[in-house]
Parts: structure tokens; C-alpha cells; sequence
């Protein structure tokens, strides 16, 4: 592929993120409570020997489950998939839009964030996809560059490597959610 091409993920790359959510090969649960569960999978340390004038950027790996009862999967897709309706239950929301319908199941779009003190607010343009099979329900995205939305200088641009959601039916009305963050970072700056 080209640099700078984007490639809309596929049966094979919902699979690849679905793995890596139900694994816990090489992940260090860090947190266990109520139905909540987080883990962590730190990337390996650096060698002595490290020339670190070639400046490589260490990308913290997390994960979360959390077990939801009295909400279905496809509720729980719906609110975490409708733009218009985050802006009711996410307060940290300053600005989302679509910019682009790619695909069925996949567009680009934009959103920016407030960040508590010390830390400047955040954005981030994204490609994201999503799948929906029998009672399970895949999101996923990774970061983009469009033309239009370079990065701002009163907001930090967030890098998605790729990020997402696999939500699963446990009942008529509860399921679990994955949170996955596998790759990502926030460029350098508070």
C-alpha cells in the first residue's frame, strides 16, 4: 500500500481486533471490581545499548470489559455509534461531525475533546468502520489525514493506530464491552 493511502478495514482486520480483545496472552490485569476489568500490555524495555537519538516513541497498550446489565448489545452499540446523541451523554464532547461516507459501514470523521487541567483539549480525524453480526457488534477505528481538518494549533492531534469496541449479547437486556486501545498515542505536548 502506498503511503498515505488508508485501507478500509475488512472481514480479516474485524477478526484480527476481535482476538486481540478476547485475549489475555501477554496481558497484566491490572484492575478487577464490579464487573469491571482492565489490563494493560506495556510495550518491552528498551535495550542498553539504545541509540536514542532515533527518538522511537514507546505506545502503551489497554484494554477494558465491562459487564452491563439491563442494557442490551444493540443499545449499547446505538448510543456508542450515534454522534448526535454522545453530545448528550459525553461532556467533554467540543465538536463531531462526519466528514465523508466511505463505505456501508465505514466514514471519516471529526472529533475534539476537553481535556482536565493540566492537559490541552485533544482531536482527532478518524476512519472508522463498523460489523455487525448475529449479537455481536465490532467499532473500530484508526486516524487519518484529510486536506481539510489539518491539525490546530489550540488542540493537541490524537494518533489512533487503531482503537475500538466489541460489544456482546449475554441476555435479552445486559452485555459486555471491550474497550481496546491497542495502538495509540497523543502527539508530544500537554
Amino acid at each position: 500500500m502506498a503511503q498515505g493511502s488508508v485501507k478500509v478495514p475488512d472481514d480479516s482486520d474485524f477478526s484480527r481486533f476481535q482476538g486481540q480483545c478476547e485475549s489475555q496472552e501477554g496481558w497484566v490485569n491490572k484492575y478487577s471490581k464490579s464487573g469491571m476489568e482492565v489490563w494493560i500490555d506495556l510495550p518491552p524495555p528498551t535495550p542498553a545499548h539504545h541509540d536514542r537519538s532515533q527518538n522511537q516513541v514507546k505506545i502503551h497498550k489497554i484494554k477494558c470489559r465491562m459487564a452491563m446489565k439491563d442494557v442490551s448489545a444493540a443499545s449499547m452499540y446505538d448510543v456508542l455509534h450515534d454522534g448526535e446523541y454522545r453530545r448528550k451523554w459525553d461532556t467533554n464532547v467540543i465538536e463531531s461531525f462526519d466528514i465523508a461516507r466511505i463505505t456501508i459501514n465505514a466514514d471519516v470523521g471529526y472529533y475534539s475533546w476537553r481535556c482536565p487541567k493540566p492537559l490541552k483539549n485533544r482531536d482527532v480525524v478518524t476512519l472508522r468502520s463498523w460489523l455487525v453480526k448475529d449479537d455481536e457488534y465490532m467499532i473500530i477505528n484508526s486516524s487519518v489525514k484529510h486536506p481539510k481538518y489539518p491539525p490546530r494549533k489550540d488542540l493537541v492531534r490524537a494518533i489512533s493506530i487503531l482503537t475500538g469496541f466489541l460489544i456482546k449479547s449475554t441476555g435479552p437486556n445486559s452485555c459486555t464491552c471491550a474497550r481496546q486501545t491497542p495502538e495509540g498515542r497523543s502527539q508530544s505536548g500537554l
